[in-house]
């Protein structure tokens, strides 16, 4: 019986301690809240350098050389390949250099949101010996494309092509992509893969013929400059 008694006693001392130690570590004080500052700013326009590709390993280019809060960064030339004369309409598609994406690459770096477009508009074609020959008719068509940003970028919000089905580009600014408040926040590309294409109608002359598109980047989702 001393035992059994002992051991009791044991036990419920040890019961009391416990509750004890639970009791301490239960106790808390009044919450006190502190704050976290930040300022988040753009870089001085008139200083900054041009954007890095979106994708280092198959960039855009040629680059533009533009600098600032809202730039073109690179275009692609459109090297059209060979085609043969018919009696009827020809069509022909942009060649895609190796390591190379052809497409568009734009940044915001505003941090308003307030969106931007891109229009193109495209010269006559002029054969480079004889300038007064001209390919009439011919129209390039730019594919909606695909729309590709950093890894970290806001890939939520893409801008998007003014036509999804493809845009043929004029000789007036025509709309090619949009970005609609809030999109197109930081750098982006519009690949277009190998899916330019020109169309040449029947009767015209043979020749090696050169055309300039013009590109004009907007600070707003719509409207001209």
């Amino acid at each position: 019986m001393k035992k059994t008694i002992l051991l009791s006693s044991t036990l419920l001392l040890t019961a009391l301690l416990s509750a004890g130690v639970k009791e301490a570590e239960a106790e808390t004080t009044e919450p006190f809240n502190t704050k976290a500052t930040f300022n988040f700013g753009t870089e001085d326009p008139e200083n900054t350098d041009p954007n890095d590709p979106v994708d280092k390993d198959k960039p855009v280019g040629p680059e533009t050389g533009q600098k600032g809060l809202l730039t073109i960064d690179a275009v692609s030339d459109f090297n059209f390949k060979s085609a043969k004369i018919t009696g009827g309409e020809t069509k022909t598609t942009a060649e895609v250099p190796d390591g190379k994406t052809v497409g568009i690459q734009v940044t915001d770096k505003r941090g308003t949101g307030a969106g931007w477009n891109v229009q193109a508009k495209v010269d006559e074609f002029k054969d480079t010996k004889e300038a007064t020959k001209i390919l009439k008719g011919a129209t390039i068509k730019v594919p909606a494309g695909t729309f590709k940003t950093t890894v970290n970028g806001d890939t939520t919000n893409p801008p998007k092509a003014a036509n999804a089905e493809g845009t043929l580009i004029g000789k007036s600014a025509t709309p090619i992509l949009r970005a609609e408040k809030d999109q197109g926040k930081g750098s982006w590309v519009n690949d277009w893969a190998d899916q330019v294409e020109l169309t040449i109608p029947g009767g015209n002359l043979l020749g090696n013929y050169q055309a300039t598109v013009t590109w004009t980047l907007i600070n707003t989702p719509t409207g001209n400059n």
